[in-house]
């Protein structure tokens, strides 16, 4: 008898070990509907300062997004007359600078042939002052709806539909970014159809369920929900919702993804599984052979695919 229960303790342990739980939610894309239709397609923001910087016009916007929460965006454009590409930087994870004179990613402001912003958003650099970033990765981690990345996601998708308006814009809007800007880029690509094309590198943030449980940023969200008393199933459940795999099959534009060969934030199988799955027949990926986070944002190989994959691809009008 007590072998007979044996056998069915280690059964229903197999069972459970085995178990994993729904990759994409039944509402997922339900889910992500309603989100864009609370957020709007109305375009509010004011310019906060502007000044002429060699042969541009910088200008510093506040941006109202999903919930009433604003952002903050730098915006460089030519002087000249003319039509120009728009590439939108979003950044990576971590606090940025809150000084209207620190402006973050000069170097890529200061591009004279496209029309550049770089995006602030909630909790980060600048738009700290209704979120703040400490504790920003399990902010309402308890509610898929107070998710603080539900918000943060909607701030990229709402950055899209501003610079969208530029009277100088040619129709070409480029979204890039690394680690959580990539992640960034993705959700914008995939919910707004007026990105024409993804420049990504090691996004943050997908195939979450096979994240490193000892690693950040897993063991920061399993503290959290532990302290919460979250349910680990719960948990998986909600961080579902914002994997960024699970937007790959809304994808149809040009994509061009970087990663590295060991890398425990953005592993290598994740990013490969995420490229796989995106529907546009126009994609590569590049894998440098080297470890650590980011750490083929320094490949020139990279660099120079990159370039000619935007050449390639980019609309003419």
């Amino acid at each position: 008898m007590n072998s007979i229960k044996n056998i069915l303790i280690l059964f229903s342990l197999l069972i459970f070990s085995c178990y994993e739980p729904k990759e994409k939610p039944d509402d997922f894309d339900q889910f992500w509907d309603d989100t864009l239709t609370e957020l709007g397609t109305t375009v509010r923001y004011e310019v906060i300062k502007d000044s002429i910087v060699e042969d541009q016009k910088w200008t510093l916007n506040k941006i109202k997004s999903f919930q009433d929460v604003s952002f903050y965006a730098w915006v460089a454009e030519p002087l000249g007359d003319g039509e120009y590409p728009v590439k939108i930087k979003f950044s990576g994870f971590g606090r940025g600078n809150n000084s209207v004179s620190n402006i973050p990613h000069k170097w890529f402001l200061k591009n004279e042939e496209s029309i550049n912003m770089v995006v602030d958003i909630r909790g980060q650099g600048l738009s700290t002052e209704q979120i703040q970033f400490k504790g920003y990765l399990t902010k309402g981690l308890t509610d898929k709806n107070n998710y603080v990345y539900r918000g943060a996601y909607m701030d990229a998708v709402k950055s899209v539909d501003f610079i969208a308006e530029h009277p100088k814009s040619d129709g070409n809007i480029i979204v890039t970014g690394g680690s959580q800007g990539g992640a960034l880029s993705i959700v914008a690509t995939a919910l707004n159809p007026k990105v024409t094309m993804s420049i990504i590198g090691f996004p943050f943030l997908t195939d979450m369920y096979h994240y490193d449980r000892g690693k950040w940023p897993m063991n920061i969200l399993l503290r959290e929900s532990n302290k919460k008393e979250i349910d680990l199933d719960d948990l998986l459940e909600t961080l579902s919702y914002f994997d960024i795999i699970n937007f790959a099959e809304k994808i149809d534009t040009p994509v061009f993804l970087r990663t590295q060969e060991i890398d425990t934030i953005t592993p290598k199988e994740g990013a490969i599984k995420f490229f796989e799955r995106i529907k546009s027949d126009k994609k590569e990926i590049y894998i440098e052979n080297c470890e650590g986070h980011g750490c083929s944002s320094k490949s020139e190989v990279a660099d120079k695919l990159e370039r000619a994959f935007i050449k390639s691809n980019i609309q003419s009008h």
